[in-house]
């Protein structure tokens, strides 16, 4: 069953006092877990222990209780760009990279699926039924404008009680002409979400104009604005959350990229502390290191404690 989001009950939402100033990364005060990535090269480090990482809450060095890689399930939630842009063969091969990220899932993992373009189309929730979610995609067509903002959106509230691995991967061919969320309310709904973000972005601005004429030119300087612009902001979108942006120079390499995507996934570690109390309420600054040199780390940039009232 396909489910129409309505968009003006997504301002509401996304407006409302009580949601500014919740803490939705929620933490208790026995354990925080934090999902992290360690590569080199593009790969996963294995076999790292709780002695290699040195983990820092607000700048003050944490025991780590426990690290763990592989004994949680995934949650998982496809966010898909069905706009215009992405019509004919792109639209083709985005269908053959989602199905094959889909099969590679392992037992336990659960997947869900939201399309947008003009509209968004939540075509199925969190299941393990991924045959369910290879079919909705056979669905899909593309037309009309692009909001991703506002897709991102539902998926993290979707996974706002998810406690297990909670992860969004986005993918979109163009800038946002669309959504009711502004750029500058996106930074704060990734702060304040548990989701590790991935994205996959068009690489560079489409369809070079004829640079001749004034019109093109001004039209090529307008793209890679825009381009740059959007870059930017998946850019820290992703890193905030402890994820990464991966550009595509060329959508041949879709299928190539989602795999990449799934592979970071499994092999993330999750790493677990107790904070001394009493927690301190507010943001929380966080910062993962590895007594290991040449690698790359990426965790989640904080999380805000809230004390129950």
């Amino acid at each position: 069953m396909v489910m129409l989001v309505a968009l003006p009950a997504l301002v509401a939402l996304s407006l409302s006092p009580q949601q500014e100033n919740r803490a939705v990364f929620r933490v208790s005060t026995r354990a925080v877990r934090v999902d992290v990535f360690v590569g080199r090269n593009k790969r996963a480090v294995p076999g790292l222990r709780k002695e290699d990482f040195e983990l820092l809450d607000d700048g003050k060095p944490q025991p780590i209780t426990s690290v763990a890689v592989k004994e949680l399930p995934l949650n998982v939630f496809l966010v898909l760009d069905t706009s215009q842009s992405v019509q004919g063969i792109t639209l083709e091969m985005l269908r053959t990279a989602a199905s094959s990220f889909l099969e590679a899932l392992s037992e336990g993992d659960r997947c869900g699926l939201l399309t947008f373009s003009h509209h968004l189309d939540l075509r199925s929730g969190l299941t393990d039924d991924v045959g369910s979610i290879d079919e909705a995609l056979e669905n899909v067509s593309a037309e009309g404008g692009t909001s991703w903002h506002d897709a991102l959106f539902v998926a993290l509230e979707l996974l706002e009680e998810v406690r297990d691995r909670p992860m969004v991967l986005l993918f979109t061919d163009g800038g946002d002409t669309y959504s009711w969320l502004g750029t500058e309310k996106m930074l704060p709904l990734v702060k304040r979400s548990n989701a590790v973000i991935y994205a996959i972005a068009r690489g560079e601005p489409p369809n070079m104009p004829d640079l001749r004429s004034d019109a093109g030119r001004k039209s090529w300087v307008l793209a890679r604005r825009t381009h740059g612009a959007r870059t930017r902001l998946i850019r820290e979108l992703t890193e905030e959350s402890g994820g990464r942006l991966l550009e595509a120079t060329s959508f041949e390499k879709l299928q190539e990229l989602f795999l990449e995507i799934l592979a970071e996934m499994k092999t993330r570690y999750i790493l677990s502390y107790s904070p001394p109390e009493p927690v301190r309420e507010g943001w929380h600054r966080l910062e993962v290191r590895v007594r290991e040199r040449g690698v790359d780390v990426h965790a989640r940039r904080g999380y805000t404690y809230e004390a129950e009232r």
